[in-house]
């Protein structure tokens, strides 16, 4: 279903607009107060309606909103980069439904004010993901405007803004990564000898023995992602997740993924920093094609932590206890060990809940521009 709103033009001097939406097909409702309007609408008290904001850019003829719902019982904070999923199974979207030139905006409905919003495309083979920071706030069982879609061009050519630096609460794509052992308040490196970081075209490449530990402060709930692939069968102890210390890796608490011989990958997870780690007594191959570029992701939110590779759970554990304290805080860790390395391509953190917020996309509205 395409909804199509028409604007006339009444002056050619002017220029002006007015918009003539089909109340019973539009969904407009009747109202007195904001509060009775959905996401994305406000009451137009001369007229009695809830209505969506006033035309963006006429250049872009199609949009549509996405709205973001909190299932949680604490609030969803703002920045927090939420995942649309475009193409592929259990998708938000269709890839026909993202035309090439679709850019991200956001509507500030108290100062009237229009902006584009920066996003981050995480591009498979097959399907993309567009991470998109969260306006405002949602409290428990919430829902409002996450970005409106805008797109359908007569150029066609892409209008996409990428800021993934202020999409996340951490990124990191690897271009300024030391090469040697360092301490500084962005990485612990430990690279002992000769196994020094490989840094070349857009990546880094970790060997025996090296450990890195990205030293900012994350606190739970986090959802961490490395973009990274594994070389050679002969590993040993490698660690790709979450550790409890900014100085030491492989530390409890910890939550992640220990990959061994013949890349055999289990669940790592311990919540206290006296917990012994509880691993499968079955190691799996976490892919078909384990030498690939995959995304490890580690969901951690006290009492459920969730292992996932290419968005696909790996293993999962509920109900924990003793969980993880929400006051401890923990800190991406890579840690090697054997005769193979990993090729981190790029990571990234948001504040993510276990239980991750629900997305709807409203059907979308096509402009007509009659002179």
């Amino acid at each position: 279903m395409m909804v199509r709103l028409a604007i006339v033009a009444v002056s050619a001097v002017t220029a002006s607009c007015l918009f003539i939406p089909s109340i019973d097909d539009d969904g407009y409702v009747v109202c007195t107060t904001d509060n009775e309007c959905g996401p994305g609408r406000a009451c137009a008290t001369d007229v009695g309606l809830c209505a969506p904001p006033v035309w963006n850019d006429t250049t872009f003829t199609e949009r549509r909103l996405v709205v973001v719902e909190n299932i949680n019982d604490a609030e969803l904070p703002a920045g927090t980069a939420i995942p649309i999923r475009v193409g592929g199974d259990n998708a938000t979207l269709s890839l026909d439904d993202v035309k090439p030139d679709a850019r991200f905006t956001s509507f500030d409905e108290a100062t009237g004010n229009w902006r584009v919003v920066g996003v981050y495309r995480d591009l498979f083979a097959d399907r993309f993901t567009v991470w998109a920071p969260l306006p405002q706030a949602i409290g428990a069982g919430g829902r409002d405007a996450l970005v409106w879609i805008e797109q359908a061009t007569a150029a066609g050519t892409p209008t996409v803004l990428e800021e993934p630096a202020n999409t996340f609460l951490l990124f990191d794509d690897l271009d300024d990564f030391p090469t040697d052992e360092v301490s500084t308040d962005t990485y612990f490196i430990s690279a002992p000898g000769a196994a020094t970081p490989i840094v070349g075209e857009g990546q880094v490449t970790l060997g025996d023995n090296v450990t890195v530990i990205w030293r900012q402060e994350l606190i739970l709930p986090v959802e961490l992602t490395f973009r990274a692939r594994m070389n050679q069968l002969n590993c040993e102890e490698v660690f790709v997740g979450l550790t409890g210390n900014d100085a030491v890796g492989f530390n409890p608490p910890s939550a992640g993924f220990f990959i061994g011989p013949d890349l055999g990958t289990i669940a790592e997870v311990a919540p206290t920093a006296e917990s012994n780690p509880t691993r499968l007594s079955d190691p799996r191959i976490f892919s078909e094609v384990p030498t690939a570029l995959h995304r490890f992701t580690i969901q951690a939110d006290g009492a459920t932590v969730r292992l996932l590779v290419d968005d696909v759970v790996f293993d999962e554990r509920t109900d924990l206890r003793p969980a993880f304290d929400p006051a401890v805080p923990l800190f991406a860790t890579i840690s090697m060990g054997g005769a193979c390395s990993i090729d981190v391509d790029a990571m990234w953190v948001t504040p993510l809940p276990a239980a991750r917020p629900l997305l709807t996309v409203e059907e979308p509205v096509a402009l007509n521009i009659t002179f």
